[in-house]
């Protein structure tokens, strides 16, 4: 049997890693597709589990040049030299101008994370065709309204769980 273990955050890599190695253990292909980073640092991944790693987080949304320039660093920059006199108004500045500059950034990159985040899912989930598809995590719930009725359309055998636990899946 296949099975796809879905951790799009590693909300719980401790979790993540002893279900998979429990499942492999049961003679099942396990497919581990999780968020990656230093959440997996001293967490032992069977060495028959097959990973696929997201990693979403090291992406972020660039910020154009001329905005950069104009509205971040020269401005500052003529503050800073100003110096003490020029803080009242420099800290204005960050406030009015640079702290929306920072929300919408943050607002992109989210939204560029969260469109990796669900294309890769829906492609290794169309690709691997599981028979058990375990959502590890509460991200993967969230992210399986996008996914998960075009799988069960496809392959209407396929299980969901939040867990695997042995003999769930027969």
């Amino acid at each position: 049997m296949k099975l796809l273990y879905l951790a799009p955050l590693a909300s719980r890599p401790g979790a993540a890693a002893a279900e998979t190695r429990l499942a492999a253990e049961d003679g099942h292909r396990v497919l581990l597709l999780a968020e990656g980073g230093p959440k997996w640092e001293g967490r032992d991944l069977d060495p028959r589990i097959e990973t696929v790693w997201l990693d979403t987080f090291s992406m972020n949304a660039a910020e154009p040049l001329l905005i950069s320039l104009c509205r971040r660093r020269i401005p500052l920059g003529v503050l800073r030299r100003l110096g003490r006199p020029a803080e009242p108004l420099a800290r204005r500045w960050r406030r009015s101008v640079v702290k929306p500059l920072d929300r919408d950034l943050s607002r992109r990159t989210a939204a560029m994370r969260e469109a990796h985040r669900l294309a890769r899912i829906g492609d290794t989930v169309r690709e691997f065709a599981p028979d058990l598809l375990v959502l590890g995590e509460g991200a993967a719930i969230e992210l399986g309204v996008h996914f998960v009725p075009e799988l069960l359309d496809h392959r209407p055998e396929t299980v969901t769980a939040y867990a695997y636990e042995r003999g769930a899946a027969a």
